[in-house]
């Protein structure tokens, strides 16, 4: 499949970005619509993992179950045996029969073209359009101005202007996209849930926005408890560091920063050989200096300890000295699992 191509070339280039499909029935009405993620911050090696993955556990009205189903068997049926497997052999050759699955699964599958980090970049391009337009003023309209006064005060942290107008036109995947990262910048994630109808999507960008471990907390268990799903409970934990659950859980969508939590959570239970496991499974060279850091850092305060046990109790100026040494490693042992 295509996306699968697509994700082992971004893997092997060590780069990411991301595209919105959506996926019809017969009658070309919308069953489904997600992000696929492609190269290095990608969860799945291709569509069908995702689809198969998601549609299972994404709870649904139950006259809605059969449609479900249903896509759960196109997409089982139409894809080839050599896409099923989580390792898939580059390039396969594939049957004429095998072809024409794949031509008759795309045609239900509509492709928009979006970025990783679509937000950042959708206001960074704008801006590029705003300088290039300065240069050329008379040539823009009352509307253009408009679109560009928007956007200007979206890069500055006012969203609202950009909202207003995204909502009262006919929106193109990129721009729908855009509006979700916007109404969840606002907190409004019942709106971005309703664009999306994928709560684990808005979940995995509600861990991955930048605030406060109290203020992120706060909104993924207020989305939890009405939208409940296993991310939500896995990064809830990671937060509350709650190390045993974080460590037990096996079925997630599994990003780079849940798999840094998983490692996190081992290296805070002691358990070096599991954190190493899971961080082969990330090219996230930030998790294995984490790694790293961590035995470092354990190796030296396991010698202070030593050297206390040896030092004389009457020698009380050099107990005082060797403890406050271990106390500051242990603030950079804190400092490497849960700051980096």
């Amino acid at each position: 499949m295509a996306t699968h191509d697509l994700h082992q070339a971004r893997s092997e280039e060590g780069t990411s970005c991301s595209g919105d499909f959506r996926l019809f029935d017969q009658k070309d009405e919308l069953l489904y619509r997600g992000t696929f993620t492609f190269g290095t911050e990608g969860t799945y090696p291709n569509l069908y993992h995702q689809v198969k993955d998601r549609v299972q556990r994404i709870r649904t009205k139950k006259e809605d179950n059969a449609k479900k189903m249903w896509i759960l068997d196109e997409i089982e049926s139409e894809t080839p045996q050599d896409y099923k497997h989580h390792s898939v052999r580059s390039n396969p050759i594939m049957s004429s029969i095998y072809q024409s699955r794949l031509t008759r699964l795309q045609r239900r599958l509509i492709y928009g073209a979006a970025t990783a980090g679509i937000l950042f970049t959708s206001l960074f391009t704008a801006t590029q359009w705003l300088i290039d337009k300065e240069a050329h003023a008379e040539q823009v309209t009352g509307i253009e101005q408009t679109w560009l006064d928007a956007y200007e005060q979206a890069l500055q942290g006012e969203e609202s202007s950009l909202i207003q107008l995204l909502e009262r036109k006919d929106r193109s995947e990129e721009e729908n996209a855009l509006l979700v990262d916007l109404y969840l910048a606002e907190g409004e994630d019942q709106k971005a849930l309703e664009l999306t109808d994928d709560p684990i999507l808005i979940e995995t960008k509600l861990a991955g926005l930048d605030l406060s471990d109290k203020e992120k907390l706060e909104r993924l268990r207020d989305f939890q408890a009405s939208h409940p799903t296993d991310e939500g409970a896995f990064d809830i934990a990671a937060l509350e560091r709650n190390h045993d659950t974080v460590a037990k859980t096996e079925n997630v969508e599994w990003t780079a920063p849940r798999v840094s939590a998983k490692v996190t959570a081992y290296l805070s239970l002691g358990d070096i050989e599991s954190a190493n496991e899971w961080a082969s499974k990330t090219n996230e060279p930030d998790v294995q200096v984490k790694i790293d850091k961590y035995q470092d850092i354990t190796a030296t305060i396991d010698g202070l300890n030593e050297k206390l046990k040896k030092t004389s109790s009457k020698d009380t100026a050099a107990r005082e000295k060797i403890q406050a040494a271990i106390a500051a490693e242990e603030t950079d042992l804190e400092t490497i699992l849960y700051l980096n």
